[in-house]
């Protein structure tokens, strides 16, 4: 093994395991949010929407001022700033009450966001276009297994200890995880910042970022992520809950049975990346508007059964909506992942990845507060029947870009890489 594939390989590892402890550290509040409102009753309902939507809202803002850092100075102080604040915010959680807690959530939401860009930047500008998108799928296939992994974990903590407990936990982890980065980091990128920053320095002087903006379609394709972002952090914060409330069940065996949305989203990760090497998926705006009218579909069935009560139904919407979850992430893959790499040869990798990030997560702000107010005052089919028109508007919008994203594609396909 040569010295450059080695390094490239501990880039992609050391990115994994960051990106692996952000997930836990970001979605610990969503998972224990049934908890700490049913059983420990340490927050309230609408409360704890704002706690959630509070994370979002920061995380979205802050991806826009990460994108535009992370083109511009080291990308690793950035993420392991991100990890080590995100830790501390952890680890105040079971200390303040829940007023205070909005505030430390969205501090968090913060922090996490100091890390998908800088993420983006350094695999587009170390790695080939095949490998970078190969690291990308290892890379968020570490935040789907750290979800498995919390969403086993904290029912089990909840038995044997407390909720606080989940919190404390992710904070030591994230911590130390935090140190071993930023000093493998440092080894392993030592002197190869250097040379690609003379080598983007000239493009990025060339190519306006409004230009790359307008010619590429992106636009329309912020409209589809918005609406992505959406559906996969309210079906994912939510499901618990939407199960306890339609299915009267108890709140352990709700997250418990949440373990299957990240299961399916690593399976349908496996299955994007195998198709999005065919001509059809390998364009990221074609591929999200076939996933979107899957997912379509899927809510429709959802809609017609979740008003039975036998078994059979419980378990096929259970099994359906961990489907529309899996299409959504397997979107999130295409758009998020995949499609700011295509910017890496005129350097804005990290900006447009900030960008498409920050577009997630206006959906999903807007998915905690939306789905809350829906589910309350008009019940769980009124809320799975506004998914179907949000799946549909994702799809209408990735159709408008198409054209000008189509064009785009070829002409990026023309220029040089920087490997």
């Amino acid at each position: 093994m040569t010295k450059g594939r080695y390094t490239n390989k501990m880039i992609v590892l050391l990115c994994t395991v960051a990106y692996f402890v952000s997930y836990f550290s970001r979605k610990t509040f969503s998972v224990m949010m049934v908890e700490m409102t049913t059983n420990a009753q340490v927050i309230e309902r609408d409360v704890a929407s704002l706690v959630a939507g509070a994370l979002f809202v920061t995380y979205g803002i802050g991806q826009l001022v990460s994108g535009y850092l992370g083109d511009r100075i080291s990308p690793k102080y950035l993420m392991f700033t991100g990890i080590m604040v995100s830790a501390l915010c952890n680890l105040l959680v079971p200390l303040v009450n829940q007023y205070v807690l909005i505030f430390i959530w969205a501090v968090n939401g913060f922090a996490q966001a100091l890390l998908w860009p800088p993420i983006v930047r350094i695999l587009a500008e170390n790695l080939s276009r095949e490998k970078y998108v190969t690291a990308n799928l290892i890379v968020t296939c570490g935040a789907h297994v750290s979800t498995i992994v919390l969403y086993v974990y904290a029912p089990i903590c909840i038995k044997l200890m407390s909720w606080r407990a989940v919190y404390f936990s992710s904070a030591i982890v994230s911590a130390v995880v935090g140190i071993i980065f930023i000093a493998s980091m440092c080894f392993v990128l030592r002197g190869r910042e250097e040379r690609v920053k003379e080598k983007t320095n000239e493009i990025k002087r060339k190519e306006g970022l409004m230009k790359a903006f307008s010619q590429s379609g992106i636009i329309f394709i912020f409209v589809s992520i918005v609406a992505m972002g959406f559906m996969r952090d309210g079906i994912e914060s939510w499901l618990p809950t939407l199960y306890c409330e339609a299915f009267n069940k108890s709140s352990e065996e709700a997250i418990l049975l949440s373990v299957f949305i990240p299961i399916f989203a690593i399976i349908s990760l496996f299955v994007v990346r195998i198709i999005h090497k065919h001509r059809m998926f390998n364009n990221e705006a074609s591929g999200a508007y076939i996933l979107f009218f899957i997912s379509v579909i899927l809510c429709l069935l959802v809609t017609f059964l979740i008003s039975i009560s036998e078994v059979w139904a419980r378990i096929t919407c259970l099994i359906l909506l961990a489907l529309a979850s899996a299409c959504m992430h397997s979107i999130n893959f295409l758009l998020i992942s995949c499609l700011p790499g295509r910017f890496a040869s005129s350097g804005r990798s990290a900006t447009i990845g900030g960008a498409c990030n920050a577009c997630t997560y206006v959906g999903a702000a807007g998915s905690m507060y939306g789905i809350e107010v829906i589910s309350y005052h008009l019940g769980w089919q009124a809320t799975t029947s506004t998914w179907i028109g949000v799946c549909a508007v994702g799809a209408l919008f990735a159709i408008l870009a198409l054209k000008k994203y189509s064009n785009f594609i070829k002409k990026e396909n023309k220029i040089p890489t920087l490997k």
